[in-house]
């Protein structure tokens, strides 16, 4: 028999509204049931659920479930597969593995995160796949947390444009796949940053920090969204119905599908102690718009008979399954979309093109005192540290199968990926120079070993010594927080000893997030920032190193001085009554270290010298009709080309209300070749100026708008203009 849902050539509205009335209450429910293909007896999971969805499979796993579903489905409903693709479809040998979000956030581009989603996309397609659970939305703003690398930083207006041009990445790609925001909301600002935990935060810095790039993503058509683990203000997110019905489906008119994350529901009653029984945190989920339940199987027979005993309508079901079936149907998945050939794809060696230059753009250069680049080769270099040449740290987190496996796992990735010590012995040759290794039994994030004498003696007779230093794969990621924020193992004693010997040290950073490195950064020659660069990593550092390469990245993230100075986010409140003491310097400050973070949000240098001209208006007044624009010239003096990332910030002062001593309020990538001058532009607009007052209503701040702009959100780094908003 042939349904019209079957004809492509109807409208999806008409093809949801055929199907839907067709189906059993259990088919419905069935829909909105996703398990880990990873278990084994997931083929059953389609008889007994009549699942809808499943996670974690891939390439002929997909291909055998979705074959055994066209003949075990009553009306032939394709499955959705799933997949944490989250810096590249990285689950797999053989595919493109970028850098991570804290480091793609370092770019601040774009147009590359964009390119990024779509070889993600095609990549994930050709494993028959149809869904990411990215781009993580999540703000950083407490490295303790473990998933701190998975952020795009500090920041809702960078996290808000590099999650967008993400999504649209995926999602305009030639296979698309269905972005998924996550985790929807304030996840990383849990307490202590113990993942998942309770998250308290007022309405108002909701609607400041938290919620904006959310709101952006979805305005924007992010096709799904997944709710957070952790509780906010002591609700659990998935069962947060001011999250996900007031603000979520009312007041931002979202229609596309909510997940919950792994077994959201089913921790309600096991470890958030929210619920008195399943049946109640099936219900409270049900109540909140959750539209699939991953890794929770009890909530089918439950909703079953909430449904049949009347504690839940049918309707409310159909609100779910109708948002599944538009989903199934946008992707193609009725009329068997098309994926592309994938040892073709893989074939293709522009990916690792643009996983090299998103590694070189994120690279930032922190310190320089002149020794780098390395115009003067120095004849022997002595490399040092386990994560110049550990794959498992460069990749970093969701660059493998999750499970215990990763950390051990020997052959993933290994074919693509260059390290620092391959990339630099690679080169030794034309840069006529000896390149001496000392890795995990000397130094590194598990090594306790002592600094032995031979090693000194070697450090002392190099040239250069370029100590690459961080943290291990095991020590971030999911349920991986840490309290103490120095160097693991014994990279600090080794580095103190390295610096006895008064070699020049350039110190390159791969690790997860920021940490407390500041012997690193007072005593090294030069400093690099790489995070977890991706599976060029070493190449784009060694290009940096010898010049061929003019480093252009900016941290999206502050790093602490201590632990205890947390948090030093830039775009705080004022308030602090430190600076009224007579007995200190009359500045905000801990008695025993200094307010400012080691390094700041916006930070970053290159090997060129750019000189900012003096910033003007071109009025004095930005009204709703008449917008102002800021003029700015910026002079390379230098005989190399350059980016520089041109940093718009402003201050304002709300009747009422404490507000940021600054935010971000744009930004620009500017390419300016030497011995030339470009004229950078930006336009305000009255909505740049849109606040939440005192009545927690939104409306224009009108008055006097402090604009900063310059190559950093550090107060030095600014020359600042004041703007008059009218109404």
């Amino acid at each position: 028999m042939s349904f019209r849902y079957r004809d492509s050539a109807l409208s999806t509205d008409e093809r949801v509204r055929d199907l839907l009335p067709r189906m059993t209450l259990e088919e419905k429910v069935g829909q909105m049931i996703q398990l880990a293909a990873l278990e084994g007896d997931h083929e059953n999971f389609l008889q007994r659920y009549h699942i809808g969805s499943y996670l974690h499979a891939v390439g002929d796993d997909v291909t055998r479930l979705q074959a055994l579903n066209e003949k075990r489905s009553r009306l032939n409903i394709p499955l959705i597969f799933g997949i944490d693709a989250i810096h590249g479809h990285c689950l797999e040998d053989d595919t493109t593995v970028f850098p991570v979000q804290l480091a793609l956030a370092c770019t601040w581009n774009k147009d590359l995160l964009t390119e990024v989603g779509k070889i993600t996309a095609n990549e994930a397609r050709a494993s028959n796949l149809h869904w990411t659970f990215s781009p993580v939305l999540c703000i950083g703003r407490d490295p303790r947390w473990g998933r701190t690398s998975e952020t795009f930083g500090e920041d809702p207006t960078l996290i808000a444009l590099l999650a967008d041009a993400l999504a649209t990445g995926y999602q305009t790609a030639e296979y698309p796949l269905a972005a998924c925001a996550k985790h929807y909301a304030a996840y990383g600002e849990t307490s202590g940053g113990r993942d998942s935990s309770d998250a308290h935060i007022s309405e108002r810095e909701m609607r400041n920090v938290f919620l904006p790039p959310f709101e952006r993503v979805a305005k924007n058509g992010c096709k799904t969204f997944m709710a957070g683990y952790q509780s906010l203000n002591g609700i659990p997110c998935s069962a947060n119905t001011w999250l996900m019905n007031t603000v979520l489906r009312e007041e931002w008119q979202y229609e596309g599908v909510v997940v919950t994350d792994w077994n959201n529901c089913g921790q309600m009653l096991t470890l958030q102690k929210a619920a008195r029984s399943m049946e109640e945190a099936v219900a409270l989920c049900l109540d909140a718009s959750n539209d699939i339940f991953m890794s929770t199987p009890e909530v089918y027979d439950i909703t079953l008979a909430l449904v049949r005993e009347g504690r839940v309508s049918e309707a409310r079901i159909d609100e779910s399954v109708e948002r599944i079936l538009r989903l199934k149907f946008d992707l193609g998945l009725f009329d068997q979309a098309k994926n592309p050939n994938r040892q073709q794809l893989l074939s293709d060696t522009a990916r690792w093109e643009t996983s090299l230059e998103a590694a070189q753009q994120s690279l930032t250069l922190v310190k320089n005192s002149g020794v780098l680049p390395l115009s003067q080769t120095p004849r022997k270099i002595m490399l040092v540290g386990d994560n110049a040449d550990n794959v498992l740290n460069q990749l970093g987190d969701w660059s493998f199968i999750p499970g215990m496996a990763a950390y051990t796992d020997t052959k993933t990735h290994r074919a693509d990926t260059v390290t620092l010590k391959a990339a630099l012995e690679a080169a030794s040759a034309e840069h006529e120079c000896e390149i001496q290794f000392f890795g995990d039994d000397y130094c590194g994030p598990f090594c306790e070993n002592p600094v032995a004498q031979s090693f000194i003696q070697q450090a002392a007779s190099a040239d250069l010594i370029i100590f690459c230093a961080g943290d291990a794969l095991k020590q971030y990621g999911e349920f991986h927080d840490r309290a103490d924020l120095e160097l693991p193992g014994n990279q600090n004693t080794i580095f103190d000893a390295l610096y006895q010997t008064k070699t020049p040290i350039v110190s390159v950073m791969v690790m997860s997030k920021p940490h407390c490195i500041n012997a690193v950064v007072e005593k090294s020659s030069a400093v690099i920032i790489a995070f977890n660069p991706g599976a060029k990593g070493g190449t784009a550092l060694t290009q940096c190193l010898f010049g061929e390469l003019n480093p252009s990245g900016r941290l999206p993230i502050s790093f602490p001085r201590h632990v205890g100075q947390l948090p030093v986010y830039y775009n705080q409140a004022p308030g602090w009554h430190a600076a009224i003491s007579p007995h200190y310097d009359g500045i905000s400050r801990y008695i025993d270290l200094p307010e400012s973070p080691l390094l700041a949000f916006g930070e970053g240098l290159n090997y060129s010298v750019i000189q900012y001209g003096e910033a003007s208006l071109s009025c004095a007044h930005v009204t709703a009709k008449a917008p102002a624009t800021l003029t700015l010239e910026l002079r390379n003096s230098s005989e190399r080309d350059a980016v520089e990332i041109v940093q718009l910030y402003c201050s304002l002062c709300i009747p009422g209300v404490t507000s940021p001593i600054k935010k971000l309020l744009s930004f620009k990538r500017v390419s300016i070749a030497a011995g030339t001058t470009r004229i950078v532009t930006f336009s305000i607009a009255q909505d740049d100026f849109i606040v939440w007052d005192k009545d927690m209503k939104q409306t224009v701040c009108s008055g006097e708008a402090e604009l900063k702009v310059g190559k950093s959100s550090k107060d030095c780094d600014l020359q600042s203009l004041l703007l008059c908003v009218a109404c």
